[in-house]
């Protein structure tokens, strides 16, 4: 369920190269996968998650920290996420 709604949340699209999940289901045989940011599968939460094509996953292996950075950024200017300089998630939580 939570992949579900990363997929939602990202329009079914990668968003490294903008492959659409119709197109991946087509050409690569699969649905668009979740990668987790900081490379911690535990860190399930979506300001660590986006939809990336199977060919940008695995890419994005690669050169870690500058991915890490790289799509920090991405959530952070398209859904107003915030992460510090080190890269760890701010979580802002509000009360009553």
């Amino acid at each position: 369920r939570f992949k579900e709604l990363i997929r939602i949340r990202d329009g079914f699209v990668c968003l490294k190269c903008g492959m659409r999940e119709e197109d991946s289901l087509i050409l690569l045989k699969c649905k668009l996968n979740i990668h987790h940011i900081d490379y911690i599968k535990k860190n399930t939460f979506k300001e660590n998650c986006c939809c990336l094509c199977r060919r940008c996953n695995i890419e994005s292996n690669y050169n870690r920290q500058h991915w890490t950075k790289f799509f920090q950024s991405l959530l952070s200017e398209r859904y107003g996420y915030k992460y510090s300089e080190k890269g760890d998630i701010i979580i802002e939580v509000t009360g009553t």
